[in-house]
């Protein structure tokens, strides 16, 4: 029996006044515009169809500048150059969104929803770069995903061909404002990038490289067509070359060399050839066979990560220029010489420290850094930097609090929203598993419930209750349609034909049940937009939702609990502690799970569980328990990663596939959150009350740590002996701390010590 409500959330907001007529305009940031406010009388522009990377060139006077900006947008990706001179050390630009609309149906199975759709654009003061009198303007375009057509594993996703617009808007010394724009007197030539797929890797002929100083062989431009989009100016942070290492060379295998980054990373190698006219190939992968020959086996043997540079002259730097691989090891053939590695992904600073006594707990930290900035590319937090690099709303949703916290990723994050926004359906609230939309698989909750999640986090780290506000109407549909896709009261299904998953990847096959998981996190769900809607007024919204939340609660005991155990589904792969996170079950479950995962040598859980059932032993004091699973040495374990040589963390707790996927590493938060103590009072949102709590469990005796809030930074540390312990705490302003149940202390701004002599 369909069990739908009577008075959806959706509803509950148009009583309120908040009509869902001015929804979409209420969701866009206030810098959308049309394309004539954006561009003026600008030109789309392009080259023949056979050519996926051409250079673009102009010339333009100016007179005396004292000021010139280029608002520009290159599609797919682009790099720019005005007189010779590259504007930005930005990469894959503009970042990708859900660009305009296009057929759904020839995905893996068809989506029917309609969507909204977005594309940025970018902004350089180029004041510096021009000259009085004659300019030059060259653009290389890149596929990037909006033209990309050669991986199908998901159904080809190409939303149109390469092309170009720009408008520079200049004020010359004597005050006199005007643009230039892109037109049809603009030409092109096949650049040295003879092949391009965001995917596969790149082929380049050198001998083509002097595009950026030729003005021979150029031919007229041709007119693109417009597409039906809201457009933006790009505000979150662009990917930059954040660091450099110097490859090790591991083996000579004869024609090809093998060399090790040492670590596991997204990015490409430089290289160099070594005699002149050299044909020179590089693969890349994240692991090695025993022989030292790539192992492709956690990239997808299918889709080879490779690059070509021919014609090559000795010494010429080669490197791509609109992709990334994820890889530690790449293959090189021995015409030429690693010059460097550059190490790419979105410009988020890490904002974080972690140190301790314990190896496992250093090693998780540094992986999950490692691995969450491998997937930060072009605006979306991908599930891995090789494979699908997709914004996966599951991954997604699971870690953006720890990526909130550790990282400086508001902007990214902000930007983010706007593409699960983008990919919810405007007829009946469903979102997509991915954002921007490129197919994929998922489930209900786990996947389209990160439109709730995300703007909790949001709000809960940085105090953003505009953003919350902005997304609530989006919420409340999507809650909505968890209710349409009900049995029972039950979350059981999806679009039909389409995924429904539950957990994902623990280390055995699935045994707890999907409508038990997804149900689960949708009550978690709704009590922590409970929380935000009380905190931004919304009183009535947070009473309806305290109604549905009893009524799905219910639900599950019905369906699921066993009195006789004390336990959900006899605790299958962590079932009681989802039950226990939203208040089922009590003290029994609880126990119960306690005390299986006292006995247990690993995690038995998937993404969700695992993430729930630390949290949830942390939360009730547990910290021994949580630090055991941590650091346990079973199957499914971190361990189990780190022994056999992993920098990053892995899709799965056995290996099989991708090496550097950050779902399982939303962990990593609690190491701050419970052990460090770093938190806030219960109804307190971006730090503005801040407690110091810490659970040190039996093994851990010294660790130290800071993370910064939009107040400033917290750092913790401790160090303990049999007889005393010492905590160091530097906070921003007046805070709390507590440590065990009758250590209370109030801590001043600044540097805070606090002394405890077990003895006395």
């Amino acid at each position: 029996r369909d069990v739908a409500p009577s008075r959806g959330l959706g509803d509950v907001y148009k009583r309120q006044g908040k009509s869902s007529k001015t929804e979409k305009l209420n969701l866009r940031e206030r810098n959308n515009m049309n394309f004539s406010e954006l561009f003026g009388n600008a030109q789309w522009v392009t080259c023949d169809s056979g050519c996926t990377s051409p250079v673009i060139k102009g010339g333009f006077f100016i007179e005396e500048p004292k000021k010139a900006e280029i608002t520009i947008c290159g599609l797919g990706f682009f790099r720019l150059w005005i007189n010779g001179r590259e504007v930005s050390e930005d990469k894959f630009v503009p970042v990708n969104s859900q660009y305009c609309k296009r057929d759904l149906t020839a995905f893996e199975y068809p989506i029917l929803d309609e969507l909204s759709y977005r594309t940025y654009a970018v902004r350089y003061d180029i004041s510096e770069f021009v000259v009085d009198g004659k300019n030059d303007i060259r653009v290389i375009l890149g596929c990037g995903w909006f033209a990309q057509q050669k991986r199908s594993a998901e159904g080809f996703a190409k939303y149109g061909d390469i092309k170009l617009c720009y408008k520079i808007d200049v004020e010359n010394k004597s005050g006199k404002k005007y643009a230039l724009v892109s037109d049809e007197s603009l030409e092109w030539k096949q650049s040295r990038i003879t092949e391009n797929n965001i995917y596969f890797g790149e082929v380049h002929d050198m001998s083509l490289a002097d595009e950026l100083t030729a003005n021979s062989g150029f031919q007229n431009v041709i007119k693109a067509p417009a597409h039906e989009t809201q457009f933006f100016v790009q505000d979150c942070p662009a990917d930059r070359v954040e660091r450099v290492i110097k490859p090790a060379k591991l083996f000579d295998l004869g024609e090809v060399s093998i060399y090790d980054m040492g670590e596991n990373i997204s990015g490409y190698p430089v290289v160099a050839a070594t005699v002149d006219g050299a044909n020179i190939t590089v693969r890349c992968s994240e692991e090695i066979n025993p022989d030292g020959t790539l192992n492709f086996d956690s990239c997808d043997c299918g889709q080879l990560q490779k690059d070509e540079y021919r014609n090559a002259k000795k010494g010429e730097e080669c490197m791509p220029w609109f992709t990334w691989h994820g890889f530690r090891y790449f293959e090189l053939t021995n015409n030429a010489k690693p010059v460097r590695c550059e190490v790419v992904h979105s410009d988020c600073a890490v904002t974080s420290s972690f140190e301790s006594d314990s190896e496992m707990l250093n090693w998780l930290y540094d992986a999950y850094i490692r691995t969450q900035l491998s997937n930060m590319h072009s605006g979306v937090p991908s599930d891995c930097p090789h494979i699908e690099r997709l914004g996966y709303t599951g991954d997604g949703q699971l870690c953006c609090e720890a990526a909130m916290m550790l990282l400086d990723s508001q902007k990214f994050y902000k930007k983010w929203l706007e593409d699960i926004s983008d990919c919810q359906s405007i007829g009946n609230g469903h979102v997509q598993h991915t954002a921007p939309f490129m197919g994929g698989g998922g489930g209900p909750a786990g996947w389209g419930g990160a439109i709730a999640v995300a703007p909790y986090e949001m709000y809960k780290i940085y105090g953003d209750k505009e953003t919350f506000r902005r997304y609530l109407p989006k919420i409340l549909r999507y809650f909505d349609y968890l209710d349409s896709r009900s049995s029972g009261g039950l979350v059981c299904r999806e679009e039909e034909g389409g995924w429904c998953l539950g957990d994902w990847c623990p280390p055995e096959q699935i045994t707890i049940c999907e409508p038990f998981v997804n149900t689960a996190l949708y009550v978690k769900q709704m009590m922590m937009t409970k929380e935000a809607s009380e905190a931004i007024g919304e009183s009535k919204t947070a009473a309806m939702l305290e109604k549905r939340i009893e009524e799905k609660k219910q639900a599950i005991l019905n369906a699921y609990y066993s009195p006789q155990t004390g336990s959900f589904i006899g605790d299958a792969q962590g079932a009681n502690s989802f039950a226990v996170d939203i208040g089922l079950g009590g003290e029994r479950a609880f126990n119960n799970t306690k005390k299986k995962y006292d006995a247990a040598d690993a995690f038995d859980t998937g993404i969700f569980g695992t993430d729930i059932l630390t949290r949830v032993l942390f939360e009730r004091g547990c910290a021994d328990t949580a630090f055991h699973l941590l650091t346990s040495t079973g199957k499914g374990s971190f361990y189990n990663m780190k022994k056999q040589g992993a920098t990053t963390i892995w899709e799965n707790w056995d290996g099989e596939r991708s090496h550097s996927h950050p779902m399982f590493g939303a962990v990593t938060r609690y190491l701050f959150s419970f052990i460090l103590g770093i938190t806030q009072e219960k109804n307190s949102a971006g730090y503005e009350k801040i407690v110091i709590a810490p659970q040190i469990p039996d093994g851990l005796n010294r660790a130290s740590g800071h993370i910064t809030t939009v107040r400033g930074e917290i750092a913790v540390s401790f160090v303990r002996t049999e007889r005393e312990m010492d905590f160091y705490v530097t906070v921003p302003q007046k805070a709390w701390f507590t440590y065990g149940s009758d250590c209370e202390y109030e801590l001043w701004e600044g540097e805070n010590h606090i002394h405890i002599d077990f003895e006395e």
